[in-house]
């Protein structure tokens, strides 16, 4: 029923108006809302950058970046559906175009189903849910390590951090044994409507659990590296071990914190200077540098996956 010709014209109309409107909003919130144009200004009177092999390879290491992410898509729904890397990359990007508009980046799960022609759109999105959670996982965990360097500086994270250490190994084993805790819950009275979706839970081995895993700590070490190279390129003077601890840091709060729209590029830009401020006064290089990595690692695989989403079959 859901292709009738006028589910299909309505399809065919959304798709630009849909484009239109995330190109839009993302340059009215970059230059009007958080001001990009005028940070780059009082930068460039007051600063100057490093050299600009930092921002090339920072550049490089993007297809890094979505590569790794596109593996464990493809990774994950070959379980259900068999699909080349291609296929994987456009879901993947797609789900970035959509993400950006969206709260909490919840349209990642809408930009990737749409490209499966199998497997159903609910279970494709839970198994987004698997592929999310290890990034998570790998994020918390360092951030729980970057937080004991910042325990001294503020002091109302101490009575955090044991909390944290039990969390933290209760989730990975949890997460490695997630075929375990599917089969112990899915009887459960009120879970009974919802079985049949989140059977997907049940599908994944230890093996390949861990696999995610460490394809999440790659990709997160690929983010670490962008970040530190942006650092760099604009000349924040700081050395590389608080460096790292501020980026971590920085990581955590974002992912701990819900976003909302492009909301999302703020929170980046207060929790950096929350970190950095503590080791360095040169704001504008620390804005620049958490908007930048937001840039390069959202905003440019969001114009990609806008054209995917154009060529999606209705």
């Amino acid at each position: 029923m859901f292709q009738t010709p006028t589910y299909q014209k309505v399809i065919k109309v959304a798709k630009p108006v849909l484009i239109l409107v995330i190109t839009l909003f993302v340059f009215f919130k970059l230059f009007y809302s958080y001001h990009i144009n005028t940070l780059f200004t009082r930068f460039e009177l007051n600063n100057t950058i490093g050299s600009w092999y930092y921002l090339a390879a920072t550049i490089a290491l993007l297809f890094f970046n979505w590569g790794i992410e596109s593996y464990k898509w493809q990774l994950l729904i070959n379980r259900f559906e068999p699909i080349s890397f291609f296929t994987a990359v456009k879901a993947v990007l797609s789900g970035v175009t959509l993400s950006i508009i969206t709260p909490n980046q919840i349209g990642d799960f809408a930009g990737r189903v749409i490209h499966l022609e199998v497997l159903n759109k609910i279970k494709g999105s839970l198994v987004t849910v698997i592929g999310h959670t290890a990034q998570v996982i790998v994020t918390l965990t360092f951030g729980l390590f970057s937080l004991r360097y910042f325990s001294d500086s503020i002091p109302a994270i101490k009575p955090w951090m044991p909390l944290g250490y039990v969390l933290i190994p209760i989730s990975i084993l949890g997460y490695l044994k997630l075929d375990w805790v599917y089969k112990h819950v899915a009887h459960w009275p009120y879970l009974k409507k919802v079985e049949k979706y989140i059977e997907v839970f049940g599908q994944y081995s230890i093996g390949t659990l861990s696999q995610l895993l460490t394809l999440s700590f790659l990709r997160y070490a690929v983010f670490l590296c962008q970040y530190f190279l942006l650092i760099r390129f604009f000349h924040v003077q700081i050395d590389w071990l608080p460096a790292l601890a501020c980026i971590v840091a920085t990581f955590c709060v974002q992912s701990v914190f819900p976003s909302f729209l492009l909301l999302e590029i703020g929170l980046r830009g207060v929790s950096a200077l929350y970190f950095f401020s503590m080791f360095s006064a040169q704001h504008e290089g620390i804005l620049l540098a958490a908007y930048s990595l937001w840039m390069i690692n959202m905003l440019v695989p969001g114009i990609l996956g806008m054209y995917f989403i154009y060529k999606v079959r209705t």
